[in-house]
């Protein structure tokens, strides 16, 4: 066995979930990505995870020292536990730090999955060099990560929830049980179900999102993005609708926090154009005037890799991040 140090990544989104090792500079030797059958709950999740790191570790027999988890949450970081994750049914009090420690023999840290896809883009994405920075994720679910002065600031411990401002206060039930949140308008699942609820009327039934998805139980964001390119009048409406929505959420997270720069990232971002004009046209719209002259919003560059990326990072920071307020800062340098 190769003696130099090495750690384990893991990524848990509530569709797929990637694994990773790397080595002590961060650098990721082999990777592999499976499905999250988060209806089946969390034993078989856990297997399924344990399974793939382990085939990992087999086909690159090397001395692990640590493993850094990304989950969403909200969850006890310091204790290791998932508190609630409302994109992973049966999850609630769930101890992974204790989990993956006695799978392996090694210590595990856990932080939530956006902040480590923050924490990745600030070192590794667009991020790079730039001081006050916020990030986006929006697929199955959509989340947040705020990122100053180089440390990942976390609040109380939990802070960056920017999918669960609210948008519209008689709003769609999300699925943290609130109304109106950004994440029940503009995540992945969101598009879609508005979609269909826009297609059940009679006046919509020629939409080419029908023909493009063959049938309307089967339509997704993806779905609606092709047909939206090839001119169909309802999903591209779809799409502004979805960029209003997401640029009052930028908007009011710039008005708070005046970042330099906005990281927006995720499955749904692949819409590119379609919902990066109306995003600025609406932050330029409706946030401070000055302060959203500060800010610019890109997107991400690392795509899917964000997250294990960071993951990778905390399993290397984590054993040396001495500081009293760990529950609050992680040092990026």
């Amino acid at each position: 066995m190769n003696d130099s140090l090495h750690v384990l990544g893991i990524d848990i989104g509530g569709t797929k979930t990637i694994v990773a090792i790397a080595d002590n500079n961060g650098a990721i030797i082999a990777q592999d990505r499976i499905n999250t059958p988060r209806e089946q709950g969390p034993s078989v999740v856990l297997a399924s995870i344990e399974k793939a790191l382990r085939g990992l570790i087999t086909r690159h027999p090397l001395r692990i020292t640590s493993i850094g988890i990304g989950c969403g949450g909200p969850l006890d970081r310091e204790r290791g536990v998932i508190l609630t994750a409302p994109n992973l049914p049966g999850w609630e009090n769930l101890d992974l730090c204790e989990h993956f420690e006695g799978l392996f023999g090694v210590p595990a840290y856990l932080d939530n999955d956006v902040n480590l896809m923050a924490l990745g883009e600030a070192r590794y994405g667009a991020g790079i060099g730039v001081d006050y920075m916020t990030y986006f994720n929006i697929g199955t679910g959509i989340g947040g990560g705020i990122v100053i002065g180089e440390r990942l600031y976390r609040g109380c411990g939990n802070a960056g929830e920017f999918g669960h401002q609210i948008i519209l206060p008689d709003g769609p039930e999300c699925t943290c049980g609130k109304h109106g949140c950004l994440e029940s308008l503009c995540s992945g699942t969101a598009i879609a179900r508005r979609a269909r609820e826009y297609l059940q009327m009679p006046e919509n039934s020629a939409s080419l999102i029908l023909s493009v998805a063959r049938g309307i139980q089967a339509v997704t964001a993806h779905h609606i993005a092709e047909a939206a390119r090839a001119g169909d009048e309802l999903a591209q409406r779809i799409w502004r609708e979805t960029g209003t929505y997401l640029g009052l959420g930028v908007a009011n997270v710039i008005s708070i926090l005046n970042p330099r720069l906005v990281v927006l990232g995720g499955g749904v971002m692949e819409a590119g154009d379609l919902l990066m004009e109306p995003i600025r046209q609406t932050v330029q719209d409706r946030a401070m005037t000055q302060l959203a002259a500060d800010a610019e919003i890109v997107t991400g560059r690392l795509g899917d890799q964000a997250g294990i990326v960071g993951a990778v990072s905390l399993a290397l920071e984590g054993e040396h991040d001495e500081d009293p307020s760990r529950g609050k800062w992680i040092a990026l340098g």
